[in-house]
């Protein structure tokens, strides 16, 4: 952070700073190339602006400056856009084996997909952190920090309660009421956690006496960078599935739930978010099949395959383009139709 804001900006008292010097520092460096000669994405712009507005804050609660002049408010910044996530279609894999490339930075596997690298992984030792994301939308932060009396294996169910400090993950830090929820289990699952319950047993609890589900020789819990490291390995290694990244396996969670036909609502809860409409906007993908299952509905609605309206309807269409066809002057149907109707009444008098 400090490499964009203090060849700028250290030079500057903080008491002679504007709002106007504020918003020329970050128009520069938003069209400035970062990592890789790439333009910063606007998500990076936003946290070097939040770092400078912190400082500045700082500065007026000791009464340095009367107003911080870095405030979301004062500045115009590039907005930032989630990506939708995309579904690995037929297509879009021939065209990733073609070219290396992928479709976007946000991708699903279909349930097939999901299905198999569930497979190919599942004599892994921490198969069941990739599991649970996979089928219930956890966090990777939050899966990671599971504890065993989070588990209720007689109610089939998981407590989801975030803790002071705990690892910040992709979509956030982890600090929404919506956050903390009860996720209920399948007998899959279910039965997979009370397996590997039932071989832990004598695995050591951590430092704050707690007994993590997925962590060290020593108790304390698994940091996320193994999980991430560890994903890659079994997916290149284990697979010849298109590439995703572990958080897209909770994108693809909340896909398979809607194409399962769990209601909307119920995905946001399951997901721990706090509005709907970030879930259905960002995190929800709709898979072909659905598609096609939604247009076959309509269709079926318009034109009911009992009843032939549609045939009836088609031939009524057919009967005013050629009615049409007659009346109006110059047209070839109204040309052939008037030979018709003489040839009709000249075979008539014979």
């Amino acid at each position: 952070m400090t490499g964009y804001l203090k060849p700028r900006l250290g030079h500057v008292p903080v008491a002679a700073l504007s709002v106007a010097d504020v918003q020329t520092v970050f128009t520069a460096i938003a069209g400035e190339a970062g990592i890789g000669g790439r333009r910063l994405a606007p998500a990076s712009v936003a946290r070097i602006r939040s770092t400078l507005s912190s400082a500045l804050t700082a500065a007026v609660r000791e009464q340095v400056i009367a107003h911080n002049p870095a405030r979301g408010r004062e500045i115009d910044l590039p907005k930032a856009r989630k990506p939708r996530p995309l579904v690995w279609t037929d297509a879009r894999v021939a065209h990733w084996r073609e070219t290396g490339r992928t479709p976007g930075p946000v991708c699903v596997w279909t349930r097939e997909q999901t299905v198999e690298f569930l497979r190919a992984i599942a004599g892994e030792k921490r198969y069941l952190y990739y599991h649970l994301i996979a089928v219930t939308g956890l966090r990777r932060a939050e899966a990671a920090a599971l504890r065993e009396s989070d588990v209720d294996l007689r109610s089939s169910e998981v407590f989801v309660a975030p803790q002071p400090g705990q690892q910040a993950d992709d979509d956030g830090e982890l600090k929404s009421p919506a956050s903390a929820r009860t996720l209920a289990l399948d007998h899959v699952t279910r039965g997979l956690l009370r397996r590997y319950l039932a071989d832990r047993r004598n695995v050591p609890s951590a430092e704050d006496g707690n007994r993590y589900l997925f962590s060290t020789p020593g108790g304390r819990p698994c940091g996320l960078s193994l999980f991430s490291h560890e994903f890659k390995e079994l997916l290149y290694g284990c697979t010849s599935l298109p590439p995703i990244r572990l958080h897209d396996l909770r994108h693809g969670a909340a896909s398979l739930s809607l194409a399962a036909g769990n209601d909307l609502k119920d995905i946001q809860e399951m997901l721990g978010h706090a509005s709907l409409s970030f879930t259905a906007d960002y995190y929800v993908s709709v898979y072909p099949s659905r598609r096609h299952s939604t247009a076959e509905r309509i269709g079926s609605f318009l034109f009911p395959a009992k009843s032939n309206r549609f045939g009836r309807a088609s031939r009524q269409v057919l009967c005013c383009r050629r009615l049409a066809g007659r009346l109006v002057p110059g047209s070839s149907q109204g040309r052939t139709s008037a030979t018709d109707h003489k040839s009709a009444g000249n075979s008539g008098t014979r």
